[in-house]
């Protein structure tokens, strides 16, 4: 595979040296010419290698819930995490502290809504005045 690449890149035939300028007298050389397609065929290997790792390695860290934390010079420091969950859990017990706040004040409605109902009706105030 790599030996029909290599035969593939090698310059077939090159153009009569015509002019005797530096530049054109080096890349005259069939040599020359086959190592810089070779240079040039390694980066895109290099290159496309690389993109498959960056796109697999994203890929593993977001199943497991691993998530970007440092971004150039753009960096989320671990006391500001602790920071933000320590907020989390603080909201969620003062969520959960209304939460039982509210679930008492329902009861004594309902328990108010009751006790008006007996007072309008005049046959459960005998009923009230016998718990009293």
């Amino acid at each position: 595979m790599v030996a029909l690449l290599v035969k593939g890149l090698y310059p077939a035939d090159l153009s009569p040296h015509t002019d005797s300028d530096f530049v054109n007298s080096i890349f005259h050389n069939k040599g020359v010419v086959l190592a810089a397609r070779l240079l040039l065929v390694s980066a895109a290997v290099v290159l496309a290698v690389a993109g498959v790792y960056i796109v697999l390695s994203v890929a593993i860290r977001m199943k497991k819930g691993e998530w970007l934390r440092k971004a150039g010079p753009f960096e989320i420091a671990e006391t500001e995490i602790s920071n933000i969950e320590s907020q989390i859990d603080r909201w969620r017990a003062a969520a959960e502290a209304g939460e039982e706040e509210v679930e008492e004040l329902t009861k004594r409605i309902e328990e108010s809504d009751e006790l008006i109902e007996q007072l309008k009706n005049p046959g459960k105030k005998a009923i009230l005045k016998s718990k009293g």
